[in-house]
């Protein structure tokens, strides 16, 4: 036996509401993928400054698609912000403490700044060349596999270092050896961040945040 119905008549008020719903659906999809494109970018931000790596997680930014629009198909991602060629300097370095790695320097030696090598600008550590032109030639210790490169420095009477003068000796600021770089054939860098866990509790998050958005489109409904 088979029954069917026929309904006749004018459907204009019920296509209405089905776009009705279909509009408020996608809004409010779009806006908890949106919610938590930013979520998960703090949290990614916070999970790097917690392994000990400071500042390094604003390298990367969220973005969710499409935008402005609304759509019942959000989608969002972390990337590495910048130009191609910062954007793979970073992802780099960040797949690096994701993996662990070894780092070799093509020159034969990598410099690695010791906690009072003088910073540049932006609170960068300088490098070896600029140490030298500012500051006078390095003086190395050999010890074990690695070298130790000293710089006659004199402290600041505000901070940082200062180049040895005569006028400074003459004030008995003497300049002193201080340990600036660490040459080293090779670095390892051992892994400090579980991408896989951060990607696993994420696809959790992003799975219950959308399911709870359906739920009260249902109530409302």
């Amino acid at each position: 036996m088979r029954l069917s119905v026929n309904v006749s008549g004018n459907l204009g008020d019920l296509d209405k509401l089905f776009d009705d719903y279909t509009s408020k659906a996608a809004r409010a999809l779009t806006d908890t993928v949106a919610k938590a494109s930013d979520d998960m970018k703090a949290d990614v931000r916070s999970t790097i400054r917690g392994a000990g790596l400071g500042n390094l997680g604003k390298a990367l930014d969220s973005a969710y698609y499409p935008g402005a629009r609304a759509s019942l198909h959000p989608a969002a991602e972390i990337y590495v912000r910048g130009k191609a060629r910062s954007a793979a300097k970073w992802e780099g370095v960040l797949n690096a403490f994701m993996d662990g790695a070894t780092i070799r320097s093509g020159k034969g030696w990598l410099a690695i700044p010791t906690k009072q090598c003088p910073k540049a600008s932006r609170g960068r550590y300088m490098t070896p060349d600029e140490v030298v032109d500012r500051f006078g030639p390095l003086h190395s210790v050999a010890k074990g596999k690695s070298v130790l490169l000293f710089a006659d420095l004199v402290a600041g009477r505000s901070g940082g270092w200062r180049k040895g003068t005569a006028g400074r000796a003459a004030q008995g600021r003497m300049a002193k050896p201080v340990l600036v770089f660490v040459l080293v054939r090779e670095a390892n860098i051992r892994k400090r961040i579980d991408a896989a866990s951060f990607v696993s509790r994420w696809e959790g998050q992003f799975t219950a945040r959308v399911a709870a958005t359906i739920d009260k489109l249902g109530e409302g409904a």
